[in-house]
């Protein structure tokens, strides 16, 4: 934790209240780390009034659905690695281990989650524990993060369905379940993208093997077409004959980061380079607001409800990432990373804490988003700012551990995937040094903002 947190709330809520938005140098690490820990101070704070309502560790209140708190906790995982900023470290191991329910063997499956949960409702906070495992965060007791992702790997192993659509995952686990008939992009996307990371990380090659099938049969059945555009899903009950055309931002980044995983860990094999290529190509249809992420589907007619609201920051996070997988993809991503990390910034203020964000970051809506704070409604907007300015620190950051090799939290499987990514955690390379010196530049930078408030 900082030592010195009411110094940097008294010049964050400067920096925020004093201007019309949120103050950001997407050139300058010190800016983005403050913009960061604005965002994420707003987020935990709902959270925490929330939890001190009889609320339960890892859920957030209605309207938000219980994948919810994967997708918070994944983003402050790396916002933890990112800014070097530890103070919400105890809370989001705790929420995410409040979650794991009471099925050794199994984890992310509460009971009281049953009637609801869907496949990347569980994948996403498999993904989340695959970010702790990655960044080296604290590990819990007598467990490892890995492990916890892989039992869902696992599990969906299980449900993978060659019975219809000559395979692929349900969106939903249970017949009684709206939606089981539905062979979903996001539930095979996460997947795909899951397996892609326990690859990289463990070096087990069922996890690459499972990367690919997966990936080949989305390929096969439509769900990515020719040209690399990533679609809805398909009906289980006509074999997906009719692909679902919606177009999301979510879906497609997580393609498009798994794509440049397994285009790092199999050296550049032509179909994963190509994949690659196409889908940073077809990513083309989401910026056309000058450069600016936008989620074309439901934002320009204000038709964007809760979940939908969250989209763009998966999608930014897991494009920042792929840069770093395949830094191949740096030159035509990077300039639109920053573009919309800017304009997405240019939506938020209010005060520190308090901070309000919008979803129209492209400014091209008319007045449809309003801006409001995490306890007002727009929890998700506030977390798809901070998604996408402290996604510019993916590639100014010494990588994730993202082989096993390096923290000792492993699924028990072979270690020692291929690739160029496989640098250690912060503390074995001496970035805990950098780290240490950025925070205390941005702690310089806070207390000369106090004085001048």
């Amino acid at each position: 934790m900082f030592a010195s947190v009411s110094v940097l709330s008294l010049a964050l809520s400067c920096i925020v209240s004093t201007t019309a938005a949120l103050d950001l140098d997407v050139q300058n690490k010190d800016s983005i780390i403050l913009a960061a820990q604005a965002l994420a101070g707003g987020i935990v704070k709902f959270y925490n009034d929330s939890l001190s309502e009889d609320g339960i560790p890892g859920l957030f209140p209605d309207p938000y659905f219980w994948y919810e708190g994967g997708m918070i906790f994944n983003a402050l995982i790396d916002y933890s690695y990112l800014t070097g900023d530890k103070q919400y470290d105890s809370i989001v191991s705790e929420g995410i281990q409040g979650q794991l329910g009471d099925h050794p063997g199994l984890a992310f499956f509460p009971d009281n989650q049953t009637a609801q949960i869907t496949n990347d409702d569980q994948s996403l906070w498999a993904l989340a524990a695959m970010a702790a495992a990655e960044s080296d965060f604290p590990k819990p007791e007598n467990q490892s993060w890995v492990k916890y992702a892989a039992q869902v790997f696992d599990a969906q192993v299980l449900r993978w369905d060659d019975k219809s659509c000559n395979g692929g995952l349900r969106w939903t686990i249970f017949t009684f379940q709206a939606g089981y008939d539905y062979k979903s992009g996001a539930a095979n996307g996460d997947f795909f993208l899951l397996a892609a990371r326990l690859a990289k990380f463990t070096g087990n090659e069922t996890y690459s093997e499972w990367a690919d099938k997966s990936f080949t049969w989305a390929k096969d059945i439509g769900i990515i077409n020719d040209e690399y555009a990533v679609f809805d899903g398909g009906d289980a009950t006509d074999d997906c004959r009719d692909i679902n055309g919606f177009l999301w931002t979510n879906l497609h980044a997580a393609y498009t980061e798994g794509s440049a995983i397994m285009q790092n860990i199999t050296n550049g094999k032509q179909k994963w380079t190509d994949a690659l290529q196409g889908l940073v190509n077809s990513s083309a249809i989401f910026f056309q607001q000058h450069d600016v992420l936008t989620e074309i589907a439901c934002e320009t007619t204000g038709k964007c409800d809760v979940s939908m609201r969250a989209y763009k920051g998966m999608a930014i996070s897991s494009y920042a990432r792929a840069v770093v997988a395949a830094p191949i993809i740096a030159e035509p991503l990077m300039k639109k990373l920053e573009v919309s990390a800017q304009a997405a910034a240019g939506t938020c203020g209010g005060d520190f804490y308090n901070v309000q964000c919008s979803l129209d970051w492209a400014n091209s809506t008319e007045g449809m988003w309003e801006a409001a704070d995490a306890s007002d409604g727009n929890l998700n907007e506030v977390y798809d700012a901070l998604q996408a300015v402290q996604g510019l620190l993916f590639s100014q950051t010494t990588p994730p551990n993202v082989t096993s090799s390096g923290n000792g939290d492993n699924a028990t499987q072979k270690v020692g995937a291929s690739g160029t990514s496989g640098a250690g955690a912060p503390k074995e390379t001496g970035a805990a040094g950098t780290i240490a010196a950025s925070v205390t530049m941005v702690l310089a930078m806070a207390f000369a903002a106090a004085l001048s408030c």
